[in-house]
């Protein structure tokens, strides 16, 4: 998948689900940005936090599909359930309906294999949030703890070329820097240099060649986690996008099969849906299907 094929699903996601789905994922993992920095973050392609966030949004916008696919085999069940209570289907094989009765069966039948089969993406998808859960919250707590470290290193460095820097704003420099950053795509030591020369700018200080470097070295950790992030997630992305199509593929198949069951039930010529109960079996029908469609 092309930069600019992830770049339109994150813009998705994150138009649908917001700013705070955002920051309550990154609290998760013990990151936390001002509402200003999550903003830009979100909205920076390469952002570090931006694709920190891609699996779990993506788990999220897969569990709603996940729902709204239960919600259409749960009335599909209703359909049926309603169905094989007045007793129609129990009427004798040569009566009038037979055939129409006989093709219930066997869509009832393919109801109860696709509603086993979904069960078991259901089960999937749980693995899949808690292995990635566990993944994600590993990272975040490295990145953290090597955050940590860094800043009281580079408040050392800076203090002494200017003693009224203070380790809030660097902290705060940092992070912008982190954020408008293109490390994630491009982790050369030349982009890294870029990314030195940038915090400096911003904390409107001089540096010398041997100050970079040390700064270089100060911060390698960090870079080696943003390095590496997409490589640690690849797996997960890749379950995630296979995970989604699978979903919206039930989701289909359930919408499709409530079509079929209903056309046959009008053919019955003695027994009618009950418009009041499939009202209220309706209830949680009422939801946008085309979430995910566009990714």
């Amino acid at each position: 998948m092309d930069d600019m094929q992830k770049d339109a699903e994150l813009n998705q996601w994150f138009s649908t689900y917001g700013v705070i789905t955002a920051e309550r994922i990154l609290e998760k993992y013990s990151i936390v940005l001002s509402h200003d920095e999550l903003l830009e973050a979100i909205n920076t392609p390469f952002s570090f936090y931006r694709h920190l966030l891609q699996v779990p949004l993506k788990n999220v916008l897969n569990g709603i599909v996940l729902q709204q696919a239960s919600d259409y085999h749960i009335y599909a069940q209703k359909l049926f359930i309603d169905y094989l209570l007045s007793g129609e289907s129990s009427k004798e094989p040569g009566t009038q309906g037979a055939g129409t009765r006989e093709s219930l069966e066997n869509e009832r039948q393919q109801l109860v294999q696709l509603g086993e089969e979904f069960h078991a993406l259901e089960l999937e998808q749980d693995s899949l949030i808690a292995s990635s859960q566990a993944k994600l919250m590993k990272i975040g707590h490295d990145w953290n703890a090597k955050l940590e470290i860094a800043l009281s290193k580079l408040n050392a460095m800076y203090k002494n070329i200017n003693p009224d820097i203070k380790k809030s704003s660097i902290r705060k420099t940092l992070n912008k820097a982190l954020i408008s950053s293109a490390l994630v795509k491009s982790p050369s030591q030349s982009d890294q240099y870029q990314f030195i020369d940038k915090l400096n700018r911003l904390l409107n200080v001089a540096s010398t060649e041997e100050f970079k470097k040390t700064l270089l070295t100060n911060l390698s950790e960090l870079f080696q986690i943003i390095e590496l992030l997409d490589t640690n997630l690849d797996d997960f992305i890749e379950r995630t996008n296979t995970m989604g199509q699978q979903a919206k593929s039930f989701r289909t198949q359930f919408y499709e099969a409530i079509l079929r069951i209903t056309e046959l039930i009008k053919l019955l010529p003695e027994y009618k849906i009950d418009s009041e109960q499939d009202s209220i079996n309706r209830e949680s029908l009422y939801f946008d299907k085309t979430i995910g469609e566009k990714i």
